[in-house]
């Protein structure tokens, strides 16, 4: 995979890192916690030959209904506002957090958040 093309598809508003899946499964309820694991469990999206960054950095392609996003996204908005964070954001916060996944939930009302 080229860098160009990783780009491209990484920049998907479906699109998100091992990370950011594993912390926001902190966040949400048993089942959302399960489908965002099973997304886990999938091989990530290729990266370039000389991507130097480890597991953390894993790319996958969520297909989640908008129901579930929008689930997800409340949670989220209630995270922040009870000042709730995340085994790895404690001293940062949940910053980043609300605007992917609302960026996804946009994606899924527009069309552009669909895996072609």
């Amino acid at each position: 995979m080229d860098w160009d093309r990783y780009k491209q598809i990484c920049d998907r508003p479906n699109v998100f890192s091992r990370w950011m899946l594993e912390q926001t499964r902190e966040l949400v309820d048993a089942d959302l916690a399960l489908r965002l694991a099973a997304v886990q469990d999938a091989s990530p999206i290729e990266k370039p030959f000389d991507h130097q960054g480890g597991a953390a950095t894993d790319m996958f392609a969520l297909m989640l209904s908008d129901v579930e996003v929008e689930r997800i996204c409340l949670t989220i908005e209630s995270a922040i506002a009870a000042g709730v964070t995340t085994s790895a954001t404690r001293r940062r916060g949940l910053g980043g957090f609300r605007e992917a996944w609302t960026e996804y939930l946009t994606g899924l009302v527009t069309g552009t958040a669909r895996v072609p």
